[in-house]
C-alpha cells in the first residue's frame, strides 16, 4: 500500500482492484512529485509478468500506470487528474506514456476492467464511470486542500 498522502485511498483502491481481478500490482506508490517548477501529486503502479500475470508476448518487462493531479499552475498541464500508461523496458525505465481513456478518477474496478483489455489485447477500453461521489469526496477535498497549499 502507499503513503499518507491526500491521493494514497485512491490509489490504495485501485491497488486492490487490480488484485481482485488477479493483476497484483508488484508496487504501487503515492507521492508529491517536486521535482519541476510546479509540484504535483503522482501515482504509480507496477505491472510484472512475475506478479501482475502480464503476458510476456505483449509486455516482456511489465507496464506502468500513472495517476497525476495537476494543480493548474503549470502552463503545460490542465487543472485536474489523468491516467496513462506505459511499456516497461529491461532496465526499469520506460518508452513514453499513452493516455487512458478514462476519467481521472475512474472507478477503480473500471480502471481495472481497462487495464485487462489493455494487458491481454494491447488496447485499453475506455471507460466512463466515476469513482463514487461518496468515496471520492473525501480524497478530492483533500487534494484540493493540497493544491491550494502548494
Amino acid at each position: 500500500m502507499t503513503t499518507h498522502t491526500p491521493h494514497a485511498p485512491y490509489i490504495d483502491a485501485v491497488e486492490t482492484a487490480l488484485a481482485e481481478a488477479k493483476m497484483v500490482p508488484e508496487q504501487a506508490d503515492a507521492f508529491v512529485e517536486d521535482s519541476y517548477d510546479v509540484p504535483y501529486l503522482r501515482g504509480v503502479i507496477t505491472l510484472t509478468p512475475e506478479t501482475s500475470g502480464v503476458p510476456t508476448d505483449r509486455y516482456p518487462n511489465g507496464l506502468i500506470l500513472v495517476w497525476d493531479w495537476h494543480t493548474g499552475r503549470d502552463e503545460d498541464c490542465d487543472r485536474g487528474a489523468a491516467w496513462q500508461w506505459a511499456r516497461l523496458n529491461e532496465d526499469g525505465s520506460n518508452w513514453g506514456p499513452e493516455p487512458l481513456p478514462v476519467p481521472g478518477f475512474v472507478a477503480p474496478e473500471m480502471l481495472a476492467a481497462t487495464i485487462a483489455t489493455l494487458v491481454h489485447t494491447g488496447k485499453p477500453t475506455p471507460m466512463g464511470s466515476l469513482w463514487h461521489d461518496h468515496l471520492r469526496k473525501s480524497v478530492e477535498t483533500a487534494i484540493e486542500a493540497w493544491g491550494a497549499e502548494s
